[in-house]
């Protein structure tokens, strides 16, 4: 058998197939308007000598039906989506034409390809049914030889699925019983299951994901099926019930199923396993939440934990903060000798005081003694007394008590009042 010319071609993509027992139309697509500066929108508004250009919006298609395979391409018809939420085709990608009310709209055909759909002139797998005749005519397809052999305009597309379309390597997600799946032919994907767990047991999740992981993408083969995973998929959002085991693991993970995270939680209880309770998670490589004019709260029945392998930070810029404890309060820095810097400017630091800083026992202020003037001061006092000298009715006395080396001996011992490693103003 030899190769089919490209006209052929065209005529055995863009034809018609049987559903319900019934013919449907279907053609190629040329062009797909992405946005408002497209001329083609243009071009529909303002021409009024092509009847075949009709008014053509965002997400309308130029089609190439089997009677149209001898058309040039900028005289094909557009046509709008029969359904506008179901994504814009690829350009050389089969579509189905489905006629409602006199008005017919194009309709993506499911494909086993996920990345480019059943687009037949991709950059994957080229032409390489173009004769050598359709090579060397440079004719339009109006231009259409003996032969029926179209050229210039399936020329002009080439193995091109768009501008920047590119097939990305995407893989299609594994079915459970009963699932809902939304893809896309960009690894994002919105899992609706219920059995989707070890046991299959009736177990509701629903999983959002953005990426599919680059270790998937680049080891599997092109046909593989492959799942959503929560350690190393871009960010994705995991709502979950009983039978689902969550396998997360903090940091990111290597191929060989390793963490970067390093910090070992003193005080927080982690769970064994996440399984057997109504969890969600959201996991990805940053995480931003923003609550513009009102407030932020956060409710836990159990623990509240936060942990971290960096710094933690509060920023209050125009008010205070309240913390109140039911419990012990435990503050920690020697994990690695570090420091702990409480600092007022000219504010109070209030220890056991009431709301205006006095003393509860003596209804006074009673500030903290400055350890080395205490120390200074103390010095100077035995100083004072060692050099005492009293006035008598024989005559004034020897300088210093009997006991001066006993004074002298305190004084020594006076630097032990200040703290080697709590300091203040």
């Amino acid at each position: 058998m030899g190769r089919k010319t490209i006209s052929q071609q065209y005529q055995s993509a863009s034809s018609t197939f049987g559903v319900g027992g019934k013919k449907v139309d279907t053609g190629i697509v040329e062009h797909v308007i992405l946005n408002e500066d497209d001329d083609n929108i243009l071009q529909s508004s303002n021409s009024k000598a092509n009847t075949k250009l009709v008014d053509v919006y965002i997400g309308s298609a130029r089609i190439r039906k089997s009677s149209d395979f001898s058309v040039n391409k900028k005289q094909l018809q557009f046509y709008l989506p029969l359904i506008p939420d179901e994504g814009v085709p690829l350009l050389g990608e089969t579509v189905q034409l489905v006629k409602v009310g006199g008005t017919e709209y194009y309709k993506r055909i499911p494909s086993v390809s996920i990345n480019i759909g059943n687009a037949r002139n991709n950059a994957e797998k080229k032409l390489a049914d173009k004769t050598s005749d359709a090579s060397a005519d440079a004719g339009s397809y109006s231009e259409v030889s003996q032969t029926s052999t179209a050229t210039s305009d399936s020329e002009e597309r080439e193995n091109k699925l768009g501008e920047y379309f590119k097939s990305e390597g995407i893989h299609k997600l594994r079915l459970y019983e009963g699932d809902r799946i939304l893809q896309s032919r960009f690894g994002q994907s919105i899992r609706f299951s219920g059995y989707n767990n070890t046991d299959n047991k009736f177990s509701p999740t629903i999983l959002i994901r953005n990426r599919e992981n680059d270790e998937s993408r680049n080891d599997l083969e092109r046909n593989d099926i492959t799942e959503e995973d929560v350690n190393k998929d871009g960010s994705i959002i995991a709502l979950v019930s009983d039978k689902y085991k969550i396998p997360f693991q903090p940091g990111l993970i290597d191929d060989g199923g390793s963490t970067n995270f390093e910090t070992n939680p003193l005080y927080a209880e982690i769970p064994e396993e996440y399984l057997g309770n109504d969890q969600i998670l959201i996991n990805s490589e940053r995480l931003i939440f923003s609550a513009k004019s009102q407030e932020t709260f956060f409710f836990s029945k159990g623990n509240y934990s936060i942990i971290s392998d960096g710094d933690l930070s509060m920023d209050f810029g125009f008010g205070g903060g309240k913390l109140d404890f039911g419990g012990d309060v435990v503050l920690t820095t020697d994990r690695n000798s570090s420091n702990v810097s409480i600092n007022t400017g000219d504010g109070q630091i209030r220890l056991n005081t009431d709301d205006s800083g006095n003393s509860p026992g003596t209804g006074q202020k009673e500030p903290l003694a400055r350890g080395e003037t205490l120390v200074k001061l103390l010095s100077e006092l035995i100083d004072a007394i060692t050099q005492q000298v009293f006035a008598t009715p024989t005559g004034p006395t020897a300088t210093g008590p009997l006991n001066v080396a006993a004074f002298k001996k305190i004084q020594g011992q006076l630097d032990k009042i200040k703290s080697t490693l709590n300091f203040t103003e």
